[in-house]
């Protein structure tokens, strides 16, 4: 395990649309073997793509205790932590868009669950568990629950100094357009106002009538974006080293020093 004072190769996988099974897994964690990658993020859906309906959810979703998940993820080395999206049928039946942890094929932080998903066949998660690598401590934040302040802010509150975002923004052409600037700009704003690494992996390439917005980055606590592929690249494996300061800034920036102000923030939340 690396001490809280390294560095950490981390790396982001930009697949393609549909998901694993473009057989490019096997090259990946080779490559993350080859590189010693301490940390992989792969996409939202990234096991069974993301489903059109609940028919596909169903034949997608993958149940405790996650058998084929652990299984494709076998030949991962060793000193690689996985970040893996996938569709869950969770113990209480509910369809779940979540990212389990992985590490010597073994779940080692639990499941992380899609908190606002725009998807019919998914139902909210309700919890934000905190995940370590090493000394290292992450949150995972999947796709939408990006646009919101709130789950960043709370998982950097609990101690999370890197956020992983397992994205899947396969939407019409159109969409696309309309998002590629707002998807880039939230993962750059979660960063710095959570004084964070954000490391994102997306899908890219076309298919009729839909297209990937490709948003896969790593991003510096100061909002610099220190690694991107190719938008239109997939599959393509993203890898930078990062340092991770021991000591966050959110302290410096708490609301409550000005007591008018806290005050008329947490009335503006009320009904």
């Amino acid at each position: 395990m690396k001490s809280s004072s390294e560095g950490l190769r981390v790396a982001a996988l930009q697949a393609g649309l549909i998901g694993s099974a473009a057989g490019d897994l096997p090259d990946v964690l080779e490559r993350c073997a080859q590189e010693r990658i301490d940390l992989l993020v792969l996409p939202e859906c990234y096991f069974g793509g993301m489903p059109a309906d609940s028919r596909a959810a169903e034949s997608a979703a993958i149940a405790p205790p996650y058998t084929s998940l652990l299984a494709a993820l076998a030949a991962c080395p060793e000193q690689t932590t996985v970040v893996a999206g996938f569709t869950e049928r969770s113990a209480g039946g509910r369809l779940h868009s979540s990212a389990a942890v992985v590490r010597a094929g073994k779940l080692t932080g639990g499941i992380s669950r899609k908190l606002f998903p725009r998807e019919p066949v998914f139902s909210p998660g309700d919890d934000l568990p905190l995940h370590h690598h090493g000394e290292h401590a992450f949150g995972v934040v999947i796709c939408y629950d990006c646009n919101l302040v709130e789950p960043s802010r709370l998982l950097a509150l609990a101690g999370a100094r890197v956020l992983v975002c397992p994205l899947n923004n396969d939407l019409p052409p159109d969409v696309t357009r309309g998002w590629l600037s707002r998807s880039r700009s939230a993962l750059i704003a979660r960063a710095v106002e959570n004084d964070c690494w954000v490391i994102a992996a997306d899908v890219a390439g076309t298919a009729p009538g839909r297209e990937g917005i490709g948003a896969t980055c790593v991003i510096a606590p100061d909002g610099r974006v220190v690694a991107e592929p190719d938008r239109s690249a997939a599959p393509e494996l993203v890898v930078a080293e990062i340092e991770v300061r021991g000591e966050s800034m959110l302290p410096r920036w708490d609301v409550r020093r000005n007591p008018a102000i806290f005050d008329r923030w947490r009335r503006s939340l009320e009904p």
